[in-house]
């Protein structure tokens, strides 16, 4: 964010609004300390329920949709998408121009939720919410953990629960690099748990799109 920012503020002349959308699972008070350092003036919301990802089907973060002045997303990048990524500030400057952005890079998607999975993923994400809102941080990150066993692709829910149990790798700054080898320990764990397959998870525990035909 504090990246995002600097942008903001040497293009804030132009008729462009920079949003940024905080998916915090656990609520509000999460996204405070990411908003608080980098001391951002364009508006943050905070998507509790994990809608964005449902509209538009990414399980990854950081993301960029670039929408025009009618409502038409014009350009989108999930995954990857960074202020320190040269073509992704290109693309935003070619936007801003009043040119044409690119084409937007194609989404790897693991795999689809069968509609009652997506359900209890949300379901256990919503528990988890009113747990930590009573102050019961362990139970709302177990909570957060069933929904990940439902969604073992989904790195929104995953970050969040390392940012509850390892502020610390977040604040001041995100340890990119203990993110890649908490993933491995963890995705080794699944894959002696039965949960995902040595080469990932091209079909999620109990939720699948179906049987092949």
């Amino acid at each position: 964010m504090p990246g995002w920012q600097r942008f903001y503020a040497a293009h804030r002349s132009e008729s462009f609004e920079l949003v940024s959308i905080a998916l915090e699972h656990l609520g509000t008070v999460a996204a405070h300390p990411f908003v608080a350092a980098a001391g951002a003036e364009f508006p943050t919301l905070v998507d509790e329920r994990g809608l964005t990802g449902e509209r538009f089907g990414f399980k990854v973060v950081p993301n960029g949709v670039l929408v025009d002045e009618a409502g038409v997303v014009r350009y989108a990048k999930f995954g990857g998408f960074s202020i320190d990524n040269q073509d992704d500030v290109a693309a935003v400057e070619r936007f801003l121009a009043g040119a044409d952005p690119g084409a937007s890079p194609t989404p790897e998607v693991p795999y689809e939720l069968a509609p009652e999975a997506r359900e209890q993923v949300a379901a256990k994400l919503r528990l988890g919410r009113r747990l930590d809102e009573a102050g019961r941080r362990l139970e709302a990150v177990a909570a957060c953990r069933e929904a990940l066993r439902l969604d073992p692709e989904n790195l929104t829910i995953r970050k969040q629960i390392w940012a509850a149990e390892h502020p610390e790798r977040f604040h001041p700054e995100i340890d990119f690099g203990w993110q890649q080898g908490q993933l491995r320990e963890e995705r080794a764990a699944e894959v002696a748990a039965g949960i995902c397959g040595p080469d990932g998870c091209p079909v999620p525990w109990q939720a699948a799109r179906g049987p092949a035909a």
